[in-house]
């Protein structure tokens, strides 16, 4: 459902509340008029009845009836009444009248009759002014309509500076500003609630951008002293496999040290890196890895992509991907598939496999790609995995299959 301006809708309850309130008041009015019409009708027939027992008989159109003088149907209730009481009902369709029930004389019930069709005034002038009246109402509410834009405009211009005061900065102080010099008290908490949201925000990327900092430099000294003891072994060929494994780990802790002391800076700034040759110096150096574990990787390259990340952090991105890959994938073949628009990875799916399994790598590549407008789609079928890294996608649901193959 596409959304509605402020101003549109305040209009529109506006315009609907004018309609309501002129239609109940029209129809009370109207309901009072027929009201009053009947009291004087029967106001006649209570004159009527004075003038009758002074001994003066009743004029046309006031008849004297008894019960037989009615329908059938009619005349078992109208015998029940008591004297005074007053009713109204048509005798035929074009026959309204009005009735006094009288004390019964020697005769039996009476009843004063007002034969009122030809008094009704209301409802037939009601009908005749009904387009008149249809027109005032299209009128009024015209005029409602616009009275309203020129209520609303106030609220919306102050409305639309407060969000143009947020689009233009993302500084809590001057979001507060605005929000103090706005005419409705709404608006001014609004502002503030948005100021005191967007203050709770930065405070958090700040801790957040202090620990990763934190933690890639205490990473650093410890995986320089790794490095250097590694190198001063010389290992047998029994600790050849080990020691290759140990290089491994200490290759994928540094790159991700590198990447999150990365992503902790606040504005970063890299030239877009190629990531086939670092993809190729990956690939080389897990074959291994999948060899031992009965897969092999294949890979498809169709052009050249580049990517706004600095080498190490590429390079911690695709070594989570392929490292996924390898670790929760089936034996079998593991497809790459490079092009200019995405990178895409598609290998044997282990039964219950799905993207939450990942862990942290896969959430910190997401982080990584998000810097640069990137995002990871993931999606497990019956018996593969597919994963691709592309621009994001604005839609609800990007679907991640098929684009890179």
């Amino acid at each position: 459902m596409k959304p509605r301006s402020l101003r549109r809708l305040l209009v529109l309850q506006w315009t609907l509340f004018a309609a309501a309130l002129l239609i109940g008041l029209a129809v009370v009015a109207a309901l009072a008029l027929f009201v009053l019409e009947d009291s004087f009708i029967d106001q006649r027939l209570v004159a009527a009845e004075r003038a009758l027992a002074q001994g003066h008989a009743p004029e046309p159109p006031l008849r004297l009836l008894r019960p037989q003088d009615f329908p059938i149907a009619r005349r078992e209730a109208l015998a029940q009444l008591r004297a005074g009481a007053l009713r109204e009902f048509r005798l035929a369709p074009d026959r309204y009248v009005h009735l006094r029930a009288l004390a019964p004389d020697a005769e039996g019930p009476r009843f004063l009759v007002l034969d009122a069709q030809d008094q009704l005034r209301v409802g037939p002038a009601l009908r005749r002014s009904l387009p008149v009246l249809l027109g005032a109402l299209g009128v009024v509410l015209v005029l409602a309509a616009w009275l309203a834009r020129r209520f609303v405009r106030r609220i919306d211009a102050a409305m639309q500076d407060l969000l143009r005061t947020l689009d233009r900065s993302a500084d809590a102080a001057a979001l507060r500003l605005a929000a103090a010099s706005q005419p409705v008290a709404e608006l001014q908490r609004f502002g503030n609630a948005l100021a005191d949201a967007l203050d709770a925000r930065l405070a958090a990327l700040q801790r957040e951008s202090e620990t990763l900092r934190f933690l890639a430099h205490e990473l650093r000294t410890p995986l320089q002293s790794a490095r250097l003891a590694l190198a001063s072994l010389a290992p047998s060929d029994r600790q050849h496999a080990a020691t290759k494994r140990l290089q491994r780990s200490l290759q994928r802790l540094e790159r991700a040290s590198a990447a999150v002391l990365w992503l902790g800076e606040a504005t970063p700034a890299v030239d877009a890196v190629e990531v086939g040759p670092l993809l190729d110096a990956l690939l080389e150096e897990l074959a291994p890895l999948a060899a031992q574990r009965g897969q092999r990787f294949t890979p498809a390259v169709r052009g050249a992509l580049h990517w706004q990340l600095p080498p190490a952090a590429v390079e911690a991105v695709l070594g989570n991907l392929l490292l996924n890959a390898v670790q929760h994938g089936a034996p079998g073949r593991i497809e790459i598939h490079l092009s200019p628009e995405c990178l895409g990875i598609r290998n044997p799916a282990t039964s219950g496999q799905d993207a939450s399994g990942f862990g942290l790598g896969l959430a910190l590549s997401a982080r990584l790609l998000a810097r640069i407008g990137w995002g990871l789609y993931a999606e497990a079928g019956p018996d593969t995995f597919w994963l691709q890294v592309k621009p994001i996608d604005p839609s609800p649901s990007p679907s991640p299959g098929g684009a890179c193959a």
